[in-house]
């Protein structure tokens, strides 16, 4: 395998499963810290050795990314080297303190989770005032004039927040939105009856066409969302531009860190099954450049599709859709659950007062 191959131009990237909250739809199970997470002094060299192979984009997540003493010293390092920084946070803690630190990590944007409106927003994220704690943050970063983005995880519960949610974030001008949906895995893995239900999806993607076309603010399906309907080059594109899902880019220019130090294709494949290596007995480039891992994308072979991705004749492109969101909702990296589309035939949406 050539070195020039596979370049881990974005990495996630897991510093801690401490957190503040115990959210129901935690795909970590995030609370207590793991034993002998990375230290700081650890995790400079990880950072050296990623910006050498060409990382430009990182995102630090948790847990809760405030809760890691240190975060900014290794978010700086991305900054100084010109890679986007930015990271994922309840925004339970944004004061002084925190101003402080995001400004010296040289951030990007700061993202915020926001999963529906007040009531269904406490509820999942098992928190009373989390919602209007948000909210709070999202006033200060725009007082500092730090960039903001919203992140929303969709489970039944608050798919049908989305529309009034639109105008909440268009009030407080929030320019980036991303919306994703929630896997069967961690705190969800005996809750899958509350899971987003399949027919929704071009909905979702209807949504996020509409809403674009507005331009009051920059929406964006997550990787689990799609494919292929009529939506799918108006919903993960920059703007000015049209694209399309290629496939998963796990392994390939995607790749994800936990708080121990394993490695994995992806954070969304949250499962010690797709551990890669640890970082402290190898380092990142080797673990990156061997032998036979990440097989599942760098060997992929079009016959591993199984379902209806199999006879779908958009398959060699699209190669099944998210992995993390096929294995949690399938039980294999090669059929997805949430797709738009079947063969070349349109997936009809419901008629339902979703709105």
């Amino acid at each position: 395998m050539k070195n020039t191959e596979y370049i881990p131009k974005i990495c996630v990237w897991e510093l801690t499963l401490k957190c503040n909250m115990r959210c129901i739809h935690c795909g970590s199970s995030a609370g207590k810290s793991r034993e002998k997470e990375l230290t700081v002094d650890e995790c400079i060299p990880i950072a050296d050795n990623l910006i050498k192979l060409g990382c430009s984009q990182i995102t630090f997540i948790g847990g809760e990314v405030f809760l890691y003493k240190g975060w900014e010293k290794i978010a700086n390092k991305f900054f100084e080297a010109g890679a986007d920084v930015n990271i994922l946070t309840n925004a339970f803690f944004v004061g002084d303190a925190q101003i402080n630190q995001i400004r010296y990590a040289g951030l990007s944007n700061v993202g915020i989770s926001i999963d529906g409106m007040e009531a269904n927003h406490d509820f999942i994220r098992n928190t009373r005032g989390s919602f209007k704690k948000a909210l709070k943050a999202i006033e200060r970063l725009n007082k500092e004039n730090i960039p903001v983005a919203v992140v929303t995880s969709l489970i039944d519960l608050n798919f049908y927040d989305l529309e009034k949610m639109y105008d909440l974030l268009v009030d407080y001008q929030v320019p980036l939105w991303q919306i994703q949906i929630i896997n069967g895995m961690g705190n969800m893995a005996e809750r899958k009856d509350i899971l987003l239900s399949p027919e929704k999806i071009p909905l979702i993607t209807k949504f996020i066409r509409e809403k674009r076309n507005e331009q009051k603010i920059r929406l964006y399906a997550g990787d689990d969302i799609g494919y292929y309907d009529e939506n799918e080059m108006y919903i993960r594109n920059r703007p000015g531009t049209i694209c399309i899902w290629s496939g998963c880019q796990a392994g390939l220019s995607v790749v994800g860190i936990d708080s121990i130090g394993n490695v994995k294709g992806c954070e969304s494949i949250y499962s010690d099954d797709f551990i890669e290596g640890n970082l402290r007995e190898e380092s990142f480039e080797k673990i990156w450049f061997k032998k036979g891992n990440f097989s599942y994308n760098r060997n992929f072979d079009i016959n591993q599709l199984t379902g209806k991705c199999f006879s779908c004749d958009k398959a060699r492109f699209c190669r099944g859709g998210c992995r993390g969101s096929n294995y949690f909702s399938k039980g294999t990296l090669f059929e997805n659950a949430y797709c738009c589309y079947n063969g070349g035939e349109k997936v009809n949406a419901k008629c339902v007062n979703c709105f």
